[in-house]
């Protein structure tokens, strides 16, 4: 059984988008104010996606059958394989507010982003329609982090996720800080019960954690669950930040988008595309980049075993054409 992208279809993902137009960005990579740990030049690939909106199978499209976290798994395995540093981000809204989507498929979604290897995510007000207790479970059986920065206990202002912000370390010692904030005024389902946490400012929480992230990475990145217009209005405000990954209200970007310095990136909703970007880090604090990329998980990418024994397990229906595709 073969479950990975047939070779031809490698080729061709990889050929069509690296290194299309790299650009240099000025001051790109200079998060660390003090001595930078980098040796060398430093590659990263950077898979990004927001806005699931509980789309966990394929699309069932009859042209394109595209999406699904089945196909998602394969392609982010393929991608491990050969990339040299990668990070996986996530700005939130996995969940769907159809009555149809239940907490097992919650559950489901959840175990799903363990098999990819998810690295962080920003959960956005959908991800709490089953409560805060039960987005707090899935957090804690988590194999990545949950990153909210300005989500807070309303009684004592303490974090409701562990860490503001997390380090993550790449093979030549090139550090890379990642936080994440959702917006502040965003409208919740009338029904969730907000007793338990709340946000706070997410400029006031940014301009405060910054001063540390810049200290302890070389490159800086937001998960931003406030949406396109509102990431922009804030990173006018707050800069230093390298790339910013955007979710909330689907947004998507298919060019090069900059606040100042800052990258912004979108994959719009609902899981039939995977964001890319490959990254050249400096240590003079410059870094090139090939252009962004929306990589279509078309029908010819399997879905990943892993991902089809746990719709097994939950007794979770995979659309039709994904049961019959690649994989078996």
């Amino acid at each position: 059984m073969n479950f990975s992208i047939s070779e031809k279809k490698r080729t061709i993902l990889i050929l069509s988008w690296i290194w299309i137009l790299p650009w240099i960005i000025p001051g790109c990579g200079g998060g660390n104010e003090g001595e930078k740990t980098a040796v060398g030049e430093t590659s990263l690939t950077v898979l990004f996606s927001s806005d699931l909106l509980g789309k966990i199978r394929s699309c069932g499209c009859t042209v394109e059958d595209t999406g699904g976290l089945g196909r998602r798994a394969t392609y982010t395995g393929e991608t491990r394989r050969v990339a040299k540093n990668l990070l996986v981000l996530d700005a939130g809204d996995i969940f769907s507010l159809d009555l149809s989507f239940s907490k097992i498929e919650g559950e489901l979604a959840m175990e799903c982003l363990s098999v990819i290897g998810l690295d962080a995510f920003t959960p956005g007000e959908i991800d709490f329609i089953f409560g805060l207790p039960f987005l707090q479970t899935m957090a804690e059986n988590a194999s990545f982090d949950f990153v909210a920065a300005n989500l807070v206990d309303p009684q004592t202002d303490e974090l409701i996720f562990p860490h503001p912000y997390l380090v993550k370390e790449l093979n030549t010692g090139f550090k890379v800080g990642i936080t994440g904030v959702l917006d502040e005024s965003i409208v919740f389902p009338g029904y969730i019960d907000r007793s338990g946490f709340a946000l706070q400012p997410a400029d006031k929480t940014l301009r405060k954690i910054l001063p540390r992230m810049k200290k302890e990475s070389d490159f800086l990145i937001l998960l931003s669950h406030l949406g396109l217009e509102k990431t922009k209005k804030l990173l006018a405000e707050i800069p230093g930040f390298d790339l910013a990954i955007v979710g909330h209200g689907k947004p998507v970007i298919k060019g090069e988008e900059k606040v100042g310095k800052t990258l912004i990136l979108a994959t719009g909703g609902q899981g039939q595309y995977l964001g890319r970007i490959d990254l050249s880090l400096l240590p003079t604090g410059k870094c090139t980049y090939g252009r962004m990329k929306l990589i279509p998980l078309s029908d010819d990418i399997a879905i990943h075993p892993e991902v089809r024994t746990l719709f097994r397990q939950y007794d979770v229906p995979l659309t039709d054409k994904e049961a019959r595709g690649g994989g078996h």
